[in-house]
């Protein structure tokens, strides 16, 4: 793995790759690439070497050690929910990152999908290192997550996760008992202001996220619940919960981690639906529930009716 850094931008103006080049003592050509191949992230976003930086930007990254792998297909198993010629729903395990990121060069979703496209090279190569990715999972939320086919498909799925035409759908075991059978958690989401690598509900700034939920099972010291995300934030429904003071069982970024309890943070993407963007067909699919909900289900359950 190598070097991580993060910059905040103390001038307007200058192009990131010009900037990073100044700022690490590194070829600009070198930058270009490290940008290029996702190893430049702004706000949890791939970046692009022609962006204007403004002054107070947090840039973070990594600088790889040798030269940069180029991005291969991978023979990796999907669990398909459903596929047409311009889409597929894939039942994401734990443990896979989505797409390559700082040390995580192989062994993500997107590896899995060139493999299984056939495709030697990603489509739109060098600006996109995501092929089919529109939206992501963190790597232990296991679930739905949508694949478009080409990059086409790709652009209109993400203009419609940006218009919210796409209805999402979690299920997740919190910490503690929840006094209502329904509600809705408000609050600004941004970077957090001293440990840049986690986000928070912000008093000023950030951006706006609304997060509704209903009770689906109490559990004694946990609550089994379905969460309905109306915006798209980063850690959404992670930092919400713990905004109340129900932060997700197994996150120990956001909660506590108690060993023994839940290996991961217990988060599922249980359904996505949409009209599809060509077909205008209503797409609906669930994953059921991952082994480890329902057997934790299964066990404060029993623990509550004893």
């Amino acid at each position: 793995m190598g070097e991580k850094f993060i910059i905040e931008a103390d001038t307007d103006g200058l192009r990131l790759d010009v900037f990073l080049s100044q700022k690490l003592s590194l070829t600009r050509s070198k930058v270009k690439h490290m940008i290029d191949s996702g190893y430049v992230r702004i706000r949890d976003r791939k970046a692009k070497p022609s962006l204007i930086i403004k002054k107070n930007l947090v840039i973070e990254g990594e600088i790889p050690e040798g030269p940069l792998p180029a991005l291969e297909p991978q023979n990796i198993p999907l669990h398909i929910l459903y596929e047409d010629e311009f889409l597929m729903l894939i039942n994401k395990p734990k443990g896979m990152v989505v797409h390559p990121s700082f040390g995580h060069k192989n062994g993500t979703l997107v590896n899995a999908i060139m493999g299984y496209l056939g495709l030697s090279v990603p489509f739109c190569s060098g600006e996109n290192i995501r092929p089919g990715i529109v939206h992501r999972l963190d790597k232990d939320t296991t679930g739905v997550i949508l694949v478009a086919k080409n990059f086409k498909v790709q652009e209109r799925l993400s203009q419609m996760f940006k218009e919210r035409k796409v209805k999402k759908v979690y299920r997740a075991i919190v910490w503690g008992s929840l006094k209502n059978e329904r509600g809705v958690i408000e609050g600004n989401i941004g970077r957090h202001p001293k440990e840049r690598k986690k986000m928070a509900v912000l008093k000023t700034g950030g951006k706006e996220a609304l997060t509704e939920y209903r009770l689906l099972e109490p559990l004694g010291s946990y609550s089994y619940v379905e969460v309905y995300p109306h915006t798209g934030r980063t850690h959404q429904i992670r930092v919400h919960f713990a905004s109340i003071g129900h932060p997700i069982v197994g996150d120990s970024v956001y909660g506590k981690k108690i060993k023994g309890l839940a290996e991961r943070p217990l988060l599922h993407a249980f359904s996505l639906e949409f009209l599809h963007p060509y077909t205008e067909k209503l797409i609906s699919v669930i994953a059921p529930e991952p082994e480890d909900i329902k057997e934790f289900v299964r066990i404060h359950m029993q623990k509550v009716e004893r």
